[in-house]
């Protein structure tokens, strides 16, 4: 399996969001490693600094370059698609082939965003969301591009109202990340069904439990000990990277109808995740907060 990711990645042009820590870190690695030209994105400017330096100190060949942006501002959304668009122009790419939407938070209260948007949802979904389509047109110029989203199993038996997620009446963060993973996989099924089997093809992807700190971040007493529990419990981030590599470089996946996927394998996602006319109010509700355009024929929903 080495082999043929090497051989179908090298020259790729790969962004990895959340890349200086946890699944994020170690996915750029990998892709660095096989030969991709690699773009993480961070939040922090010392981090981003550090995780180039750790990746290109063991891979001294690596083509890897780190921007920054805080994905809680769509401000900085767009200024970061403006600077991968200007990088690829740099080094002579015409194309984006992969784009993995790993970023995420767990908020243990409710804060809004410049935006007016509730921050799990705006930096679980929204970033997704508005990055892809503002890249969209690097994406469609790759006949094999990707767009792989991390999301979860916790978005199993959960429901939401697509057109209140943006300022929900009440808050409880466990509930606000499992609606944000929920979002995830729509959001990976309808680009889908509006690129009608045309590049990008989406994919969302249940990393399982895994040992990172997402939910000690801004946490304090019973949550983060919770969160600390769970994580050691959890596998290394090299098993939901090889995940992530195999959805990016298998070319037998590009009109795959399997959306959500573990461990290598599809897995049937819970039943609102393929909700169909959700994911539609969803996507609609999503250009609204990103004053992005409506898709015409979902203009009257």
């Amino acid at each position: 399996m080495e082999d043929d990711l090497s051989a179908s990645l090298i020259g790729k042009t790969v962004v990895v969001t959340g890349a200086t820590s946890g699944i994020g870190y170690q996915t750029a690695f990998d892709f660095a490693r096989e030969g991709a030209f690699l773009i993480g994105v961070g939040r922090n400017p010392q981090r981003c600094a550090e995780a180039r330096n750790n990746i290109l100190e063991q891979l001294p060949k690596a083509n890897v370059y780190f921007l920054t942006a805080d994905l809680a501002s769509q401000k900085q959304i767009h200024s970061l698609a403006d600077q991968i668009e200007a990088l690829l122009d740099e080094k002579h790419f015409k194309a984006l082939d992969v784009l993995v939407n790993n970023a995420g938070l767990y908020m243990p209260k409710r804060v809004f965003t410049e935006d007016g948007v509730e921050t799990t949802f705006a930096v679980n979904h929204i970033a997704p969301f508005l990055l892809t389509c503002l890249l969209l047109p690097r994406l469609v110029h790759s006949k094999t591009s990707r767009v792989i989203t991390v999301s979860s199993h916790s978005h199993y038996q959960t429901r939401f109202n697509p057109e209140k997620a943006k300022r929900p009446a009440f808050y409880f963060g466990f509930w606000a990340y499992k609606v944000s993973k929920l979002s995830n996989i729509l959001f990976s099924s309808e680009l889908n069904r509006l690129q009608k089997n045309n590049p990008p093809h989406a994919f969302a992807v249940d990393p399982g439990l895994v040992n990172t700190d997402i939910g000690s971040k801004g946490t304090d007493g019973l949550v983060s000990a919770f969160w600390q529990s769970r994580a050691k419990l959890g596998v290394s981030p090299e098993v939901p990277a090889q995940t992530i590599l195999y959805l990016a470089s298998e070319p037998d996946l590009q009109e795959s109808k399997e959306i959500y996927w573990y461990e290598c394998k599809p897995k049937k996602p819970g039943n609102e995740a393929m909700n169909q006319k959700t994911a539609r109010r969803l996507w609609v509700e999503s250009c609204r907060i990103c004053g992005l355009p409506i898709p015409d024929n979902e203009k009257r929903t």
